[in-house]
């Protein structure tokens, strides 16, 4: 096997930065040079590396959100002209919540979406919403619960508007590129309560339509995740989607399965330097 130098982004003040270390000390084992750093680095770093893999770099304070989209766009911009190998950087959700309202104008299950006041009434006739930033990056940092009266006051242009969906749980589908890992099932659901995790098996059904989902998305290397919500009719209704920066939640699962999920995403990564 070749040897590489890795570089991995990621935020190590974060309470889940541990997963990233696992994964870049399982490369290490492997033989390559790892360096884990912030969306911050000096651009002179680009040049040493090999491949570069994008990863838990989200802020967990809202008032971080600034300076993470500040590094974030520019790093990407400058990263887009270099014939650098990069993984999770541009996939759908990598501009923020716009694939929804494409979604569901394709007619997919997903929470019905839209940035306009004059299409919300073909969406949903119901009277609390949620507003959400677009670019608000798989946190519920700046979301708000309004009542219809309200909307046009509060509503803004760089907001998500979706009606308050009614729901028994959130299930998160967990993929090594365009393959299924594991499932875990929020009850009642992962916010505000963050309840543990149980594990489940999905339906035939369930399984098809979150494989439609994944042929959307078109990630085959690294990492991504689908979260949906379970409706009260046991319907799943995709909530959103992480193929950008996706937390794994591998701390919460036992060893042999993290082994195996690891050892799978390092096997794509190698494929695609292959490429």
């Amino acid at each position: 096997m070749n040897k590489y130098n890795i570089l991995i982004l990621s935020n190590l003040d974060s309470i889940y930065a541990k997963e990233d270390e696992l994964i870049a000390e399982s490369f290490r084992n492997d033989g390559h040079a790892v360096s884990i750093v912030w969306i911050d680095y000096d651009e002179a770093l680009d040049e040493k590396f090999d491949i570069i893999l994008m990863r838990d770099i989200w802020v967990e304070n809202e008032q971080d959100i600034p300076k993470y989209q500040k590094y974030n766009n520019l790093l990407k911009m400058r990263l887009k002209a270099k014939p650098i190998k990069k993984v999770n950087f541009y996939e759908v959700d990598s501009e923020g919540k716009m694939y929804l309202i494409d979604y569901y104008k394709k007619g997919l299950p997903v929470i019905p979406s839209t940035t306009t006041l004059k299409e919300l009434e073909e969406i949903n006739t119901c009277n609390t919403f949620v507003l959400k930033p677009i670019k608000s990056c798989n946190s519920a940092f700046g979301q708000k619960v309004i009542n219809k009266s309200d909307l046009e006051k509060e509503f803004k242009s760089g907001l998500l508007i979706q009606p308050k969906i009614k729901f028994k749980s959130e299930v998160q589908c967990y993929f090594v590129g365009n393959e299924l890992m594991y499932t875990f099932e929020f009850i009642p659901s992962k916010y505000p309560d963050y309840p543990p995790p149980v594990f489940i098996q999905l339906t035939e059904e369930e399984r098809k339509l979150v494989y439609r989902f994944v042929s959307e998305t078109n990630v085959t290397v690294g990492f991504q995740r689908l979260d949906f919500l379970r409706l009260e009719n046991n319907e799943l209704m995709l909530l959103e989607i992480e193929a950008t920066t996706p937390f794994m939640a591998l701390m919460m699962i036992e060893e042999n399965l993290r082994n195996k999920v690891i050892d799978k995403y390092k096997q794509s990564i190698y494929e695609y330097m292959k490429v």
